[in-house]
């Protein structure tokens, strides 16, 4: 009913605007971290509708791995609206985040993002409020009565982006980011993780690319920890 009401309120608030492109953003990640016992494999795919200035996407993601007893593993929303500032376009964007990593246990955010682009420089920036809970199964489950409360909430949490562009050639793109958020996660603003990005363009409106990302832990408490590293590869196709 959320996700349902959200849409329909973009559609009512927007009723002058007209459709011009469709994207299709599909990969492949396989990774190891500290908590994955293991190799993990996750699959994505995610579907934008461009209206006028305004885009809306939609997006969902599959994992295999020992600890994930859930294939279908997130559920990304977003609206956004792209202008111009001095020529240089801005994006800001609001989405809503689902992550039901267990049958217990769910992650849901809501937020707002704004990305700024140079010929050379990005940086994002943006705000998002946290809810750990228990399912609706769990609670039954447990007999957990409706008087406790399960939630934990994170009100405020910042989301940070900071990259580099580089046309290496007309066919090839290379890009490096650190960051705190991802496709479908969001760290703490402590735990950055290092992006770098390779994009070949087959044509204008296809594109290949593969990702690198190095994940650490307490970089700004003095203590730098590995926690992971994955490999991605995907494909960018845009229907006029």
């Amino acid at each position: 009913m959320k996700i349902s009401s959200l849409t329909l309120f973009f559609f009512f608030c927007c009723p002058d605007i007209s459709f011009s492109q469709i994207s299709i953003n599909s990969y492949i990640e396989v990774g190891n971290n500290n908590v994955s016992e293991g190799i993990y494999a996750n699959y994505s795919a995610q579907v934008s509708a461009r209206f006028g200035s305004f885009t809306a996407s939609t997006g969902g993601l599959l994992s295999f791995s020992h600890v994930t007893d859930k294939v279908f593993s997130a559920y990304l929303l977003q609206v956004a609206n792209e202008f111009r500032i001095f020529k240089l376009p801005v994006n800001i964007a609001a989405f809503y985040f689902l992550k039901p990593f267990s049958v217990d246990f769910k992650e849901t955010n809501i937020g707002i993002l704004t990305d700024f682009r140079s010929k050379h420089v990005g940086y994002s920036l943006g705000l998002n409020s946290r809810v750990y809970s228990f399912t609706a199964a769990a609670k039954q489950n447990y007999n957990i009565p409706d008087s406790i409360n399960t939630s934990i909430w994170e009100p405020i949490n910042l989301m940070y982006r900071l990259a580099y562009y580089q046309r290496l050639s007309k066919k090839w793109d290379f890009e490096a980011c650190v960051t705190n958020f991802d496709s479908y996660i969001i760290e703490q603003e402590t735990n950055p993780m290092i992006i770098t990005k390779f994009t070949y363009k087959i044509e204008p409106n296809f594109q290949l690319y593969s990702d690198i990302g190095y994940m650490q832990t307490d970089l700004l408490n003095r203590r730098i920890r590995y926690f992971g590293v994955f490999f991605r590869g995907g494909v960018k196709w845009r229907i006029n």
